[in-house]
């Protein structure tokens, strides 16, 4: 499910994630680890070389419930996700919304044309 998450102190959006969780998993557990993902050097490192699990950065996703009142719907009750490492957060791979998807997808066939040509060229 897709999550839309805030900064926990100025309640700005950070990201969207999709992750695989539901609300009510989401309201029981309250907080949901995702890992952030490492630089292409890293992967490209020696197995003894690359970091432990105990060096892993990760960011925490915090989830408290929201309940809205309106006057067309009545009573809503959702999810709504927070986390304090707002840095870590931006570097998560996002989950793009319906109405970027479009834009994003063009984009990344735009960019693996070029990738293309320059190998070609190489």
């Amino acid at each position: 499910m897709r999550f839309v998450i805030y900064d926990d102190e100025s309640l700005e959006p950070i990201t969207v994630l999709n992750l695989p969780i539901t609300e009510r998993d989401a309201l029981e557990q309250r907080v949901w680890r995702v890992p952030v993902p490492e630089p292409l050097t890293i992967l490209q490192m020696e197995p003894e070389e690359q970091p432990s699990l105990q060096k892993m950065r990760i960011v925490d996703i915090e989830f408290e419930p929201f309940r809205r009142n309106s006057m067309r719907h009545g009573d809503q009750r959702s999810v709504i996700a927070f986390t304090r490492a707002t840095d870590m957060a931006m570097l998560l791979n996002p989950a793009w919304l319906p109405g970027q998807r479009g834009a994003v997808d063009y984009l990344q066939n735009q960019n693996d044309a070029l990738t293309h040509m320059l190998m070609r060229a190489f």
